[in-house]
């Protein structure tokens, strides 16, 4: 069958006018009215587009639609020319019930376009699936079962929940391409590390990769699955009674038909189980890895060739690390930053290698000794820098004691 053989053909056509993004909102109320309500009163309906819509409603033009004077007066009569056009386009029916009042019905059809439209709409990732816990769970209440029809059920429930199961990789595998080209756009480095910490950290390392990590895990039930598929595929008389079973539940038009049917999704979930960790989780832990790799370098690209007082200060407190003997040009900054040093102990700190004197011979091993009274550090500096950025970018700046520059603008 056609597409517009399934559906009207004036279908979308709402929401290729210029008033498509008031169209694309009453649908979304339409499909709260669905969910909420069994039966659907044109009333309730209205009510609904007034409340929600007031503002829209009010705003709209209406140029080249088909409305009367009579709608275009006030929110009431647009409102009922909303119900007209998405009732004429055929998103929904209507229908006189008993009491005379007239009710709205929703096709299949425009009941599932609307429930991909309210998902398009609401970004939150999905959790809370268990499409492998499922898929064991299933299979091992059936095989402890002693009902043919439990067993024949559970092969089909298993075969839906690989397939959800498969799905959904794939599209977090495309997902992480997604942000790669997002990336690119990117020239902000707060930008940078919002839409990694924030978008792909949350929606789809936290909602995704680490459910099918710990949660949701693949090693974790795969052998279990597969043991009970493979016996079930070896005894014939049991395939025997699940086409039966399946014949009788009208999932297939002879008893040979079905049992192939049957053979054909226990192997197709026997395969993809010994393939899944190789073809889809292996291929996404790398895509992530190259992700986060490139976010990094995109970070410190974009930190490193920033040219306002951030990037200046880095590139300044940089020369200051590989220059031990800097006392000119620290003179010439404090005018306009107030540099700290912060000394401080390291595990070497008290070892060094002694000379041997003329004619001295020493064994070849480091002793302790500890080091002369005018290069130990009078005291230990310890500064509270208030600027944060500052305190990330400033680099380390080593020497036998260990130092770290800061610097902070003089006010």
């Amino acid at each position: 069958m056609k597409f517009f053989e399934a559906v009207p053909g004036e279908l979308f056509s709402p929401l290729a006018s210029p008033n498509r993004t008031l169209y694309a909102d009453a649908l979304d109320v339409l499909y709260t009215a669905y969910r909420e309500n069994l039966k659907i009163r044109e009333d309730t309906l209205y009510s609904m587009l007034r409340s929600r819509l007031e503002q829209q409603l009010a705003d709209a033009t209406f140029e080249g639609e088909d409305i009367d004077e009579e709608e275009l007066r006030d929110i009431s009569g647009r409102a009922r020319f909303l119900i007209r056009k998405l009732c004429g386009k055929g998103w929904f029916e209507k229908e006189r019930g008993d009491d005379f009042e007239e009710y709205i019905t929703v096709p299949s059809y425009s009941s599932r376009l609307l429930e991909l439209f309210h998902q398009l709409r609401d970004d939150r990732p999905a959790r809370g699936f268990s499409y492998v816990f499922g898929t064991y769970s299933a299979l091992k209440v059936a095989d402890e079962s002693e009902s043919v029809y439990d067993k024949m059920a559970a092969i089909y429930s298993a075969y839906d929940n690989t397939s959800a199961l498969i799905n959904l990789l794939q599209m977090v595998y495309h997902n992480v391409k997604h942000y790669f080209q997002m990336q690119i756009d990117m020239q902000d480095v707060n930008q940078v590390l919002a839409s990694h910490f924030n978008e792909f950290g949350q929606k789809v390392v936290e909602a995704y990769i680490r459910p099918l990590k710990i949660k949701d895990s693949v090693p974790k039930y795969r052998v279990p699955i597969q043991s009970v598929l493979r016996s079930w595929a070896e005894d014939d008389a049991l395939l025997l009674a699940m086409a039966n079973a399946t014949l009788q539940d009208k999932r297939g038009d002879t008893v040979e038909n079905c049992r192939s049917d049957l053979l054909r999704k226990i192997f197709w979930i026997d395969e993809r189980y010994d393939n899944i960790e190789h073809d889809y989780l292996d291929e996404i832990d790398a895509q992530v890895r190259r992700y986060t790799r490139a976010a990094t370098q995109k970070v410190e690209n974009l930190t490193n060739r920033d040219q306002n007082v951030r990037g200046n200060l880095n590139v300044l407190l940089t020369a200051l690390s590989r220059n031990r003997r800097a006392g000119d040009l620290v003179d010439q900054i404090q005018p306009v930053f107030q540099l700290y040093e912060q000394s401080f102990l390291s595990e070497k700190s008290l070892w060094y290698r002694s000379a041997p004197e003329n004619g001295q011979k020493l064994p070849r091993f480091l002793f302790r000794k500890p080091l002369p009274m005018q290069t130990q550090p009078r005291r230990l500096h310890n500064y509270c820098v208030p600027n944060m950025a500052v305190r990330l970018l400033s680099p380390m700046c080593r020497d036998g004691w260990g130092t770290q520059m800061f610097a902070t603008p003089k006010i």
